[in-house]
């Protein structure tokens, strides 16, 4: 069996906003041509609500909006994507299999199918209505089940415990080498650079530290169910 990578330019409804916008992305979820939720990203306040306002003209509705006004959720009572029988019913109809979700942005649409050895068309690129523009294609063989680990996790779960300080402490530490084998900086010429003492960075590293592995860890421990797994130490939650 092989993976499919698909980035193509047609004229979506869900794609269409995000076209002109450098920093804007769209990741795609939809409940088979019924219900859909963009999670959709822009550099700021302002590019986000210009987004918002053109989902909501075409029967988007905000679910939810991060604080900083640069993310929401739009939901919608159908899916135009799949209503438009574009690319996924096409090659669905083909014997491929959708793999979620897509995503849009600048640069065109993005989305992955699975299909079986002797099904690979390699006139993929006729199946499509002629309206839609196949920009790149990408196959990889299936050599590993993976799929049941593959579920996105949203990166906010990992960020969103962690202070400006403290994210900033762990990208000097990752872009310095600190954590290169062996390291390539020490504590103490990091903690020059934040202007604190050495105990009070590698303090404020630990924090770091400790949140991301706490956030970490129901994704880690859920990859072994057969083994007894402990609790987290309250020390770890409340750090």
């Amino acid at each position: 069996m092989q993976t499919v990578s698909l980035l193509v330019d047609h004229d979506c409804p869900f794609s269409r906003p995000v076209a002109g916008g450098a920093n804007a992305r769209v990741t795609h979820l939809c409940h088979r041509g019924k219900e859909a939720i963009l999670e959709v990203h822009a550099g700021d306040g302002a590019e986000l609500t210009k987004l918002v306002s053109e989902y909501a003209r075409i029967g988007g509705r905000v679910l939810y909006e991060e604080q900083d006004r640069t993310a929401a959720l739009v939901g919608f009572r159908a899916c135009a994507c799949c209503g438009s029988g574009k690319v996924i019913p096409s090659l669905e109809g083909r014997g491929y299999l959708y793999l979620p979700p897509s995503s849009y942005s600048s640069e065109g649409e993005s989305y992955q199918f699975l299909v079986q050895d002797g099904q690979l068309d390699p006139r993929l690129r006729d199946r499509l209505p002629p309206e839609v523009e196949v920009r790149r294609v990408g196959t990889k063989p299936l050599v590993n089940l993976e799929f049941e680990g593959g579920f996105l996790v949203p990166v906010g779960v990992f960020l969103r415990e962690l202070t400006d300080r403290q994210r900033q402490a762990i990208v000097t530490a990752v872009v310095r080498g600190y954590y290169r084998i062996p390291r390539a900086v020490k504590t103490e010429e990091l903690a020059r650079s934040f202007e604190v003492s050495r105990p009070a960075f590698e303090a404020l590293l630990r924090k770091a530290e400790n949140k991301l592995v706490a956030a970490l860890f129901p994704y880690l421990a859920v990859q072994s169910p057969a083994a007894r797994v402990p609790d987290v130490p309250d020390s770890m939650e409340r750090a």
